[in-house]
This record gives structure tokens, C-alpha cells and sequence, in this order.
């Protein structure tokens, strides 16, 4: 099993096609939302093209589930024309689950009971931009960082989850930022 993620795209087509170039040999891609709009406490910054992206998601041949994030308005959903694009997102393989919501309207707390309540392995958000990895009772708590518009080190990210690693991947050069096996 080889699952890619990602988060906070906020419009960025070259993001998008960097970090899906990581993600060539995976079984699927959850996303945690905010795909084309870049918000109004974002900045806009070069190569910030909605409708480029929406053709790139389009030419996508990998299975992709996209919760919906803050930013994400009705017209996305209509221009995207994407199937799965619900507040939360839940997605099992081989007997183990993954739970994906942008995490911008419930808190840590919140997240740890629905994980335990679902029996969550993975409980995987968006929203800071910000990169974190948590353990906790069982449940790997994983917010990728940004694609688009990253906070913090300001380093674009994904995760890839492959076997028994967890592995933060820089998008622009492709270096492992952190790694951890479980």
C-alpha cells in the first residue's frame, strides 16, 4: 500500500504537477482541501493559475480523494466536476483507515475522538500549512504542509505513506524533510 498526500493547493498548477510526480507509482492520493482559490489571507503569488490546475486534475490517471477545505467554494466544485468532495472523506485499505478533513472547524480534541470513535490508523488534515506528525494511542496524526502557498520553513510538501514509513517529501527537490517508521 502507497498512499500520497496532499494539502492547500490553493491554485498552484506546477505545485500540483511537482508533487504528483512523487506520487507516480501510488495506489491513491488524499487531499485535505483548498484546491483553487487561494483565500483572502494568502498571498497570490507567481505561477497562481486556477484553471490550469483544473486541467492538470483532470489529466490525473491516480485515484484521488479530496476532502473540502475553507476555501473551497460551490464553483470549484462545479468547475473541478470531481465526484468526491465532501467535508470528510474516509478511506479504507487492507484493514486499515484513513480519515481526511481540512481540519479548519474542529479542534485537536475533536480529532482524537472521532479517531478513536472510527477506529482511524491515519487522521490526516490541512489548513495551517504548517507540516506536523503526531502518534497518539495508535491513530498517526499527519498535516502535510502546503503544496501552494507553505507556512512555517516555508518548504512545499506532500507525505507519502509507503509500507511502514511516513515520509515528508519537499516537492522542489525532492529531499525526505523527516521520516518515520511505524
Amino acid at each position: 500500500m502507497k498512499i500520497g498526500i496532499l494539502s492547500d493547493i490553493h491554485g498552484y498548477p506546477e505545485k500540483f504537477e511537482k508533487a504528483f510526480e512523487l506520487f507516480y507509482d501510488c495506489d491513491m492520493v488524499l487531499c485535505a482541501g483548498d484546491i483553487l482559490y487561494h483565500g483572502p489571507r494568502n498571498p497570490i503569488l507567481e505561477g497562481y493559475n486556477p484553471q490550469g490546475l483544473i486541467e492538470k486534475i483532470s489529466c490525473n490517471k491516480i485515484p484521488m480523494l479530496i476532502a473540502r477545505g475553507n476555501c473551497d467554494a460551490e464553483v470549484d466544485l462545479m468547475a473541478l466536476q470531481f465526484p468526491m468532495f465532501l467535508p470528510s472523506v474516509f478511506y479504507e485499505k487492507n484493514g486499515v483507515r484513513f480519515m481526511v478533513l481540512h481540519g479548519h472547524d474542529v479542534d485537536d480534541e475533536k480529532l482524537r475522538e472521532i479517531a478513536q470513535f472510527y477506529d482511524i490508523k491515519f487522521m490526516i488534515t490541512g489548513h495551517t500549512h504548517i507540516r506536523k506528525y503526531e502518534c497518539i494511542n495508535g491513530t498517526h496524526y499527519i498535516n502535510p504542509g502546503s503544496v501552494g502557498v507553505p507556512k512555517g520553513d516555508g518548504i512545499p510538501s506532500v507525505v507519502i505513506i509507503d509500507g511502514n514509513r511516513i515520509q515528508f517529501i519537499n516537492i522542489e527537490d525532492k529531499s525526505i524533510i523527516e521520516e518515520k517508521a511505524f
